[in-house]
């Protein structure tokens, strides 16, 4: 059991693998902001497969930013050691349930804080996930995105509504504007969703300080050449250095399914299919 603001629990927490094993890599730079706000976590049950994999960014603008951030990684810990029959049985409302939960006990310590939430539980060959803001999950294949999560911004409205690029949504001063967020008067009103999971898959979850600086295909391709913690790191490293003296707080985690699972695709082959998806989703972030 990881996170990126306590040390790690004993390692009788770290049993269980689940049943496809996932290289695992996660970094965190402060940037250019007065405070780290960004949180992250990797969690396993007792007793039980499965990988909850966390990352929270606190709203910049509350003063308790880092305090909700904070609360979202030590409530889905909690979750996660006590964990309800609903995340086997029915693990999207276990998940909607753990953001609910995140939600009221942010309330419970703070007026101001607030938070985003981006999580995935990792199960079998199915991962459930769910996002409220802008902290993002994508999902790569061989070199294509699948699907990324849709964040709740101003900036996102505008580029479904065509008035801006995806490409420009990081650049726009609209960009930390949000209309959805853990903590506040209003009840969460989170995306879920599930994939399904091959071997050689990539997941990554970021804050925004990630994806306004990096593309989607350094994402992909620094996994190639490099472990998912080596590459979490050079990424993050990036993302600071282009983010300046002004930049936000930049935090990803990095899942990669097995290489050495069956019907992984070969490196020569990996590399082929990034090089045609460079040139479809060039003008991607």
């Amino acid at each position: 059991m990881t996170n990126g603001a306590t040390p790690s629990l004993p390692p009788s927490i770290q049993e269980s693998a689940p049943i496809i094993p996932w290289e695992k890599g996660a970094a965190s730079q402060q940037g250019g902001r007065h405070e780290q706000q960004d949180r992250w976590g990797l969690f396993r049950p007792r007793n039980r497969e499965g990988l909850l994999a966390v990352v929270a960014d606190g709203m910049g603008g509350h003063l308790d930013g880092a305090l909700g951030a904070q609360i979202a990684i030590d409530t889905a810990r909690d979750f996660i050691l006590h964990p309800p029959s609903s995340l086997e049985t029915a693990p999207s409302a276990a998940l909607n349930q753990l953001s609910q939960r995140i939600h009221a006990v942010i309330n419970s310590r703070s007026e101001t804080a607030r938070s985003t939430l981006v999580m995935v539980w990792l199960t079998g060959r199915r991962a459930h996930w769910l996002n409220i803001g802008d902290s993002r999950l994508y999902h790569f294949r061989r070199g294509h995105r699948l699907m990324r999560t849709r964040d709740h911004s101003v900036v996102q409205l505008l580029t479904d509504l065509g008035e801006i690029q995806e490409s420009e949504m990081g650049g726009h001063p609209a960009q930390n504007r949000l209309y959805r967020c853990l903590g506040g008067d209003e009840l969460p009103r989170a995306d879920q969703g599930d994939l399904v999971i091959q071997a050689g898959d990539l997941l990554a979850l970021c804050s925004d300080g990630v994806w306004e600086h990096v593309t989607e295909s350094e994402l992909w391709n620094a996994t190639l050449d490099h472990s998912s913690a080596t590459a979490a790191q050079r990424l993050v490293d990036t993302a600071v250095q282009r983010g300046g003296a002004e930049g936000d707080n930049a935090t990803l985690v990095l899942l990669r399914a097995a290489s050495g699972a069956t019907g992984d695709p070969p490196r020569w082959l990996r590399w082929l299919s990034t090089g045609f998806a460079s040139l479809l989703n060039r003008d991607r972030r």
